[in-house]
């Protein structure tokens, strides 16, 4: 049994697990080093809509999605430099329990769209999808829960544009988990844009607009930061003068410039 405790023939998630294969930390990266000084700012990440291509779900007339998330990679650090190379060489990395006790993070689905497991989910979202305001009552139960199982999917691999060339992407290979605002999101705004909806310029209001909505942001205690992570010895000097400015105690600053990290020193397959 181990340390898990059995309660009602149920597993129950011990309070501190030790993760073998995977990260014991869930990392948010970032391109820019403002990015990381807003985030430690405001003691918090804030999410933004993204969009997600539905393609490969082959579902009439739906091709993609956006909906706010903050995402999260679940690699080593020492295996993280190519996912670096394409999202940022800044980052903030959280201890993964509490984040997952704090904010029902949730690992994402990498599905097999030939699989009979894709095969009954388009059927029963294509079904409700396409009846629009013709679902019963009783039926936005089942289709509330495919909306949100589709939040939570996406393909195993895709065609991807990289640095404008259009090459074969495993995004299996990125371990994401997401943060999604369902349960404290505002009813002025739509959770889910779809169809025409889904555009850059909605994308971009709409997550203009969670900037004043606190209530959905990740708001993270200090003692939950394992690492600071920017790319060289200038970004270094940059992010500690950063923590200086912070409105903190002495004991608080030097804590968090005891966590950061230089991903040239760790990074072994950094491009």
């Amino acid at each position: 049994m181990g340390d898990t405790i059995q309660l009602q023939g149920i597993a129950k998630i011990p309070d501190k697990l030790k993760w073998n294969n995977s990260a014991n930390i869930l990392c948010n990266y970032m391109k820019e080093l403002e990015f990381l000084e807003k985030i430690l700012k405001n003691k918090a990440i804030i999410p933004r809509y993204v969009i997600e291509p539905l393609d490969y779900l082959k579902i009439e007339e739906l091709h993609r999605i956006a909906f706010p998330m903050t995402c999260f990679c679940d690699i080593p650090l020492s295996k993280v430099g190519g996912h670096m190379s394409r999202y940022g060489r800044y980052g903030i990395a959280l201890d993964k329990q509490a984040i997952i006790n704090k904010f029902k993070v949730q690992p994402i689905n990498y599905m097999n769209p030939e699989s009979p497991l894709v095969n009954d989910f388009r059927s029963a979202f294509s079904d409700y999808y396409n009846a629009g305001k013709k679902v019963h009552a009783e039926d936005k139960l089942l289709l509330n829960y495919l909306m949100s199982a589709l939040m939570y999917m996406k393909p195993i691999s895709g065609i991807e544009k990289i640095e404008g060339e259009e090459t074969n992407y495993i995004f299996q290979d990125e371990c994401e988990w997401r943060y999604i605002p369902t349960e404290q999101f505002p009813n002025s705004l739509k959770l889910v844009l779809s169809g025409n909806m889904a555009t850059e310029n909605a994308k971009n209001y709409y997550s203009k607009a969670l900037l004043k909505h606190e209530e959905t942001w990740i708001k993270f205690d200090w003692e939950d930061i394992c690492y600071i992570i920017v790319p060289d010895e200038m970004a270094l000097k940059r992010i500690i003068e950063t923590i200086k400015e912070l409105p903190l105690g002495d004991t608080q600053k030097y804590f968090l410039i005891s966590r950061i990290e230089v991903s040239m020193r760790f990074a072994e397959n950094l491009i």
